[in-house]
């Protein structure tokens, strides 16, 4: 029989387990200098930072000409200081989520911009202060008002648009206009869609209520999600753009619709791949030590209970050596489906590498936790995995701990379980041994 590979030392496992994924975040300054949008931050309207996008976009020639101005008030015309006023204190207060806006700007020679805005509250050295993000979107106003001053003009723009665009009227949502987009969106031919309602193709009125709150609050929303149907019932994730016009004298919104359900599949499968251990199916151990970091906050605020077990097959080596890889894998795979029948579904397993996993159990005390690791060693050395050379038994040793106000990071916590799992393995193997801290 081939002997088996000593453990690591125990300094090498914790050097290990501290090793972090996390890369360190760029400085503010440095990510915002050379950005294409303008930054400002200010409080109170005494400004404390602006990069030189934003100086470029009111004709100031340096940031450092903006920072120099006792308050941003010459970077507003006087009519609608006082918006700007209340939509600071509002937002400063809580009162009023922070959307992309749109907003009259003064440039330095006097000539008014209009600009899309994010802002939203920032933390600046310890006290409150606005960042907004602007970008120039004079030109785009300026086709806006042309396009919405000629009903014909726009009715033959918007026939050509490659995007699904409708138009609807406010008070009852009939629909007034569906370009050729739109039909092929919905499987529907023209003379029905305008016979229709909007309501009809949305999955939920609730997100049809959302977009006209959303616009009378801002005048125009984009990238909202929502469920819509086509007129043959078939669901799918659209993309929402909307804004309010005037359309045969009646007050409408104007819709532009994206079908991202291809998207979304695609966006998941991603996410999927790089969170997900390609063999087991578990969380990999980045996604993983995410996950427990996530689950030790809500311990802490809701002052719950949480324990981990950390799991490692006993003479694993060995399998490799005298059954071979792909046996190897097999074992691991229904290991994994043997552990997963002994918790539940708000027990989080990962794979941490090799044939080296871990377990997080929220609400759950040391001693619940150790019942939970002894079902999890008996049900794994009951577990027969046939393999081409012969059926494989398998035997793990498991160390439990559980969450203590001195840990303030997952890497304490796993360090104190590891150091139980290297005690299982000196103590024989096949066992569960429980952190005395």
């Amino acid at each position: 029989m081939t002997k088996a590979a000593p453990p690591y030392s125990l300094a090498e496992r914790r050097r290990n387990l501290r090793r972090r994924d996390d890369t360190l975040l760029p400085n503010f300054q440095d990510m915002t200098d050379g950005a294409v949008q303008g930054v400002l931050v200010h409080s109170n309207f005494k400004p404390l930072y602006a990069n030189r996008a934003f100086a470029h976009l009111f004709g100031y020639d340096k940031a450092e000409e903006i920072t120099a101005m006792p308050l941003i008030r010459p970077l507003y015309p006087h009519d609608i200081w006082p918006e700007v006023e209340q939509e600071y204190n509002d937002l400063v207060r809580g009162d009023k989520i922070a959307p992309i806006s749109r907003i009259k700007g003064l440039r330095r020679d006097g000539q008014e911009i209009w600009l899309a805005c994010t802002k939203r509250v920032i933390d600046w050295h310890g006290s409150k202060a606005l960042q907004i993000c602007a970008f120039d979107v004079t030109n785009q106003v300026a086709m806006e008002q042309l396009m919405l001053g000629n009903e014909q003009q726009l009715r033959s723009i918007l026939e050509i648009l490659p995007v699904p665009i409708f138009i609807s009227r406010r008070r009852d949502g009939h629909i007034l206009f569906v370009n050729r987009k739109t039909c092929l969106l919905l499987q529907q031919s023209a003379g029905p869609l305008l016979r229709a309602c909007s309501p009809e193709f949305f999955v939920e009125e609730e997100d049809r209520k959302k977009i006209h709150m959303m616009v009378d609050a801002v005048n125009d929303v984009r990238e909202v999600e929502v469920r819509m149907k086509t007129a043959q019932g078939r669901e799918f994730i659209a993309e929402l753009a909307a804004i309010n016009v005037d359309y045969s004298g009646e007050p409408a919104m104007l819709v532009s619709v994206n079908d991202i359900s291809e998207r979304k599949k695609l966006e998941a499968e991603l996410f999927h791949q790089a969170n997900t251990d390609s063999l087991t199916g578990l969380s990999n151990r980045r996604f993983f030590m995410i996950q427990a970091e996530q689950e030790i906050r809500r311990a802490r605020r809701f002052n719950r209970a949480l324990s981990i077990i950390m799991m490692d097959l006993d003479h694993f080596k060995l399998v490799n050596d005298t059954h071979g890889h792909a046996a190897g894998d097999a074992v691991l795979e229904t290991i994994v489906r043997a552990s997963l029948e002994s918790l539940r579904e708000s027990d989080v397993m990962g794979r941490l590498g090799g044939e080296e996993f871990a377990v997080i159990l929220p609400e759950t005390t040391i001693e619940a936790a150790a019942e939970v690791a002894g079902r999890l060693l008996a049900h794994i050395a009951e577990t027969a995995i046939p393999t081409t050379k012969g059926i494989v038994h398998c035997t793990t040793s498991l160390g439990v701990a559980q969450l203590i106000p001195q840990d303030n990071t997952i890497d304490e916590l796993l360090c104190r379980a590891d150091e139980a799992l290297f005690l299982a393995k000196e103590r024989g193997r096949n066992r569960v041994e429980i952190s005395e801290k």
